[in-house]
């Protein structure tokens, strides 16, 4: 097969045309052994029957490495923080995971989430506020990210001059491809210490906030560790606005290139809920599933996968499947929902879905009714996006307006 050893997903002639290629690769196969140069094989999973059955069989495909004998041994400093950031809920399986599920669920309530629907709409008017005279901005810098990092900073409760730091320290993290050892550990490192030191002080003197909730969890005698707590708020800070961000991204992107659907939520913001689920579904943020590892030998598409063998569910290719729905590759705001996988599916689904889905009905609607004649202002062949491995978004995204 032509793709098997020359594929390179993370690079820029990929990513302007995605979804082409996707479509060929499930029609040449559903499931494909790729290594290129220097890097070790990996099966990519592009349809969307075989990305389900992937991410519903944890016995088979399992996110824990300790079921392959092989747990992390952490020597140095930088990686005994790389590790300490690295002990939750995502890289778990089985009991070890549901029981950090149920533990973090206890704090992370819907109740929570909807509580902070007034002050999202609150922060999208404020940012709109910054640049509406200007009758032009950048959706990625000046809207999207600032928008979800503040709102997944004040549910956790990190201070407002601390931010920068998180912002820088998840960039590091998420993009790493690249980067030097001694950079990543060095990142880890502040973050794992910074991380403790909020824990401690709200161990000490809780306040209204999801650390401090965190912090106080328990069920049955069984409480977070402070690696677990550390963990689980990291992960809270990175997927929570990483995702977030870049999904108000493409979605305002797909918009745009969709005149007559902006219009129409445009003029029917109550619409904008279901139209979101279709947004997600037709570019999601999250493009790639983490990496699972083949427990035994199994067979998946007529292809022999071996145990101890690295599999990645490419979502966003699930998601365009012509088996999933009709005419895939239209974005059709009246579909009715389908079952996309924008936020996974089984035990690893998305823990914070109900607040990425309210950010963005509030970032869309706000943008809409904000910023009337709302344009792309770069020529769309201009536009690239970002380099963040599994992760998908442009890098800017210039849009004007009729300001007043």
């Amino acid at each position: 097969m032509a793709y098997e050893r020359t594929l390179d997903f993370n690079s820029d002639a990929f990513r302007d045309e995605a979804y082409r290629h996707y479509a060929a690769l499930r029609q040449e196969a559903a499931v494909f052994l790729s290594q290129p140069e220097g890097q070790l094989p990996i099966w990519y999973v592009t349809g969307a029957k075989e990305v389900e059955t992937v991410l519903l069989d944890p016995e088979c495909f399992a996110r824990d490495l300790s079921r392959l004998g092989a747990p992390l041994m952490a020597s140095s400093d930088g990686e005994q923080a790389i590790a300490f950031l690295n002990d939750h809920m995502l890289n778990r399986d089985a009991e070890a995971h549901r029981r950090l599920r149920r533990l973090v669920n206890k704090a992370f309530t819907l109740k929570a989430v909807t509580a902070m629907r007034p002050r999202i709409e609150q922060i999208a008017e404020t940012l709109l506020d910054a640049v509406a005279p200007d009758g032009q901005m950048d959706v990625v810098s000046q809207y999207a990210f600032p928008l979800s990092i503040t709102v997944i900073a004040e549910l956790l409760g990190v201070p407002a001059q601390d931010r920068d730091d998180f912002r820088r320290w998840s960039q590091v993290i998420v993009q790493q491809v690249g980067l030097d050892v001694s950079e990543l550990q060095r990142c880890y490192r502040e973050f794992a210490a910074y991380m403790l030191a909020l824990i401690d002080q709200r161990r000490a003197r809780p306040v209204d906030d999801l650390i401090s909730a965190l912090v106080q969890v328990e069920e049955e005698g069984s409480m977070l560790s402070r690696s677990e707590l550390c963990s689980m708020i990291a992960l809270l800070i990175i997927a929570g606005h990483e995702t977030s961000a870049s999904m108000i991204g493409n979605a305002v992107h797909a918009l745009l290139q969709h005149p007559e659907a902006l219009a129409r939520l445009r003029d029917e913001p109550a619409l904008m809920p279901p139209a979101v689920e279709e947004l997600l579904r037709f570019d999601s943020s999250v493009e790639r599933a983490m990496i699972r590892f083949v427990t035994r030998d199994t067979e998946l598409a007529g292809q022999r996968l071996q145990r101890g063998q690295m599999v990645m569910a490419v979502l966003g290719s699930a998601n365009r499947d012509e088996g999933l729905c009709a005419d895939p590759d239209k974005l059709d705001i009246n579909r009715p929902v389908c079952p996309h996988m924008a936020f996974g599916k089984g035990t690893h689904h998305c823990l914070g879905a109900s607040l990425a889905r309210q950010e963005l009905v509030v970032a869309l609607n706000t943008l809409l009714r904000r910023c009337p004649g709302l344009r792309l202002a770069v020529d769309p062949g201009a536009l690239r996006w970002r380099y963040v491995p599994n992760f998908r978004g442009p890098q800017a995204l210039p849009v004007c307006w009729l300001a007043d």
